[in-house]
């Protein structure tokens, strides 16, 4: 599948997201607010609400990937452009938690805890 670079991030496919994932130290990053993280998220996700960005991202460890999400899509775009220029790559989700939720194999962790 052909991914598109945007503005120094990469933009893919919900189905991509376990070969990025299995091929590289990345973190997957939840954008959504804390009620709907606990609704469910995909699974080992970190809940960095995009509204702390600034607090959260300074403790971002170099060279490793950033996999984000949100509802749609259009936050996960906001964070990768505040997230430019740090060591390690940038990904987001086109389509966000619900083109992840339209996929027919998909793994929802909806306890909390299990992050």
């Amino acid at each position: 599948m052909e991914r598109t670079f945007v503005y120094g991030f990469e933009m893919i496919a919900v189905e991509e997201l376990e070969e990025i994932r299995s091929s590289e130290r990345a973190w997957l990053i939840d954008l959504r607010d804390e009620d709907n993280y606990r609704k469910g998220h995909i699974k080992n996700a970190r809940n960095c609400p995009l509204a702390y960005i600034d607090i959260w991202r300074r403790e971002l460890p170099d060279r490793v990937s950033i996999i984000l999400y949100c509802e749609h899509g259009n936050q996960s775009l906001l964070a990768a452009r505040k997230l430019r220029g740090r060591k390690g790559a940038i990904y987001t989700i086109t389509g966000g938690y619900q083109a992840f939720l339209k996929m027919d194999e998909k793994e929802i962790d909806t306890d909390v805890f299990n992050r």
